[in-house]
């Protein structure tokens, strides 16, 4: 009677269409729902079995789900996690509207409250389906409860099958989580509106949109180097935003070596109250990740680390974007870094950066005389 009940108090989905390789979508209409899921970026809620997550499944999860953020200076999780039992969910109602919420079970396991909700949750044909396939599965479910709501149904056949099926779909999940809290992390980072006025001199000054929130000013421009320096300043955090343009000269440019050369050279214009100062890359303490990927149709080496300032105690993380502007043969190069050292938890705002960094492209049409 205690697993119908619970049972009881889960619906049916709607099928529709799946949008990753081995996993299927459940949607019902949006309209039919009138609560709004809440939950902040990065946010997700774990249930299964309280056995089940003590155990080596739970283990699993969180050496992917948990793994450390890499832009920061102290050690943060890829998510934060809730975790809760059936019956926790049973018992409090209002959390089934949290807007990102997994289900684990293990379907070998006739005794699991958890995989007696999700079979019937997914119906007797998809847990065939499983049991005859890999022996593992993720379902992806969508506004079950409110809108703007994912679920993610991870399955398998006997722990090792689930814990198998972690692991093979982290990288996709993980995605779809980040693509879904986007909105979150944007209007949090544009809280304060849109510094037009600023945006229209750094595109006549430099050829370059960037869509600049509201608080940051511009706090130095070197003509000589064609650099400016722009800062949004609170209590308790500082971010900066650093914007360069060269001329393209060669492809030894767009490298490792070349864009850390750049941004250590640009980096100078930083500078604290203490003498002889200036910011740089500090690549000894903790790794520079280099990345390579298209963003606004152009070729772009992403850096990531730590800045420290030489003689001064001061630094923390970086966000940088060396794109290459093949129309104009030209370099843009943008740097977004914080200084917080009041703040524990700083992987929110470094996102938030990567969003203002990765809005920078070329004025079209706009060349340099």
């Amino acid at each position: 009677m205690k697993h119908i009940a619970i049972i009881a108090f889960f619906s049916f989905f709607i099928w529709s269409c799946a949008s990753e390789p081995g996993s299927t979508t459940l949607a019902p209409n949006p309209a039919d729902l009138l609560t709004h899921s809440y939950g902040k970026p990065n946010q997700i809620m774990v249930v299964a079995d309280s056995t089940l997550w003590q155990g080596p499944v739970g283990d699993t999860f969180f050496y992917y789900f948990a793994a450390p953020f890499i832009l920061l200076t102290q050690p943060e999780p890829i998510f934060d996690i809730i975790f809760m039992t059936p019956e926790d969910l049973a018992h409090r109602p209002a959390k089934k509207e949290f807007k990102t919420i997994f289900f684990l079970a293990d379907l070998s396991d006739e005794n699991s409250i958890t995989s007696a909700q999700v079979r019937h949750d997914i119906g007797a044909a998809k847990v065939e389906e499983t049991r005859i396939g890999k022996g593992y599965k993720t379902i992806v479910g969508q506004n079950k409860w409110a809108r703007e709501q994912q679920l993610f149904y991870i399955i398998g056949f006997g722990e090792n099958k689930l814990a198998e099926s972690i692991g093979k779909n982290f990288a996709p999940i993980a995605r779809r989580i980040t693509e879904k809290d986007i909105k979150m992390i944007e209007h949090n980072a544009y809280q304060s509106g849109v510094n037009e006025d600023l945006q229209i001199d750094i595109a006549q000054s430099f050829g370059v949109n960037i869509k600049i929130p509201g608080s940051y000013k511009k706090i130095l421009y070197n003509g000589t180097t064609n650099t400016v320096w722009l800062r949004s300043d609170d209590r308790e955090l500082i971010a900066n935003l650093i914007i360069h343009k060269r001329k393209y000269k060669s492809k030894d440019q767009l490298t490792r070596e070349g864009i850390k050369a750049i941004q250590n050279e640009v980096g100078r214009i930083i500078t604290t109250q203490e003498p002889n100062t200036y910011m740089r890359i500090n690549d000894e303490d903790l790794p520079l990740f280099i990345e390579k990927k298209t963003i606004n149709n152009l070729y772009t080496v992403q850096a990531k680390g730590i800045w420290d300032i030489v003689n001064d105690f001061k630094g923390g993380a970086f966000i940088s974007n060396l794109m290459l502007d093949p129309e104009k043969n030209e370099l843009i190069f943008v740097d977004g870094f914080i200084y917080a050292p009041a703040k524990n938890k700083k992987r929110d705002y470094m996102q938030e950066m990567g969003l203002i960094v990765n809005s920078a492209e070329p004025v079209p049409g706009k060349v340099d005389q």
